[in-house]
């Protein structure tokens, strides 16, 4: 079970740094203009918070692997990007951009089980 916990904890680090990278960076693409011009002048901090948020949840994620730290660590980090989204996936539905909602939901249910996962079943 630690073992398929880590693989995850990697897979949700790749993917929530990539996030990141595509709302900060390439957030001028046409396929997210409509949404932020839906959001209005709130949607560059948005994008920002919400990639900063990715990169800090990324590191909380693998950083149990780098240094030791605090055990509870690892699955707050995992906690907080199911949250997170939560929030992509509803934001997503306002948009209806179905293809993102369904990539949300698998991120929020791998992220989910990582929480549980290091908090009730093998802790670090």
């Amino acid at each position: 079970m630690n073992r398929v916990l880590w693989i995850l904890q990697v897979i949700l680090s790749i993917k929530s740094v990539s996030a990141a990278f595509s709302h900060v960076v390439r957030h001028d693409k046409a396929e997210m203009a409509w949404g932020i011009e839906r959001m209005g002048s709130v949607a560059r901090p948005v994008l920002i918070g919400a990639a900063s948020l990715m990169l800090l949840g990324a590191l909380g994620l693998v950083a149990p692997a780098i240094a030791p730290g605090p055990p509870w660590m690892a699955p707050l980090a995992a906690a907080l990007l199911a949250v997170l989204m939560l929030g992509s996936i509803a934001f997503h539905l306002t948009c209806r951009e179905t293809p993102r909602v369904f990539v949300g939901l698998v991120l929020f249910l791998m992220a989910a089980f990582v929480a549980y996962g290091r908090w009730a079943v093998w802790s670090l």
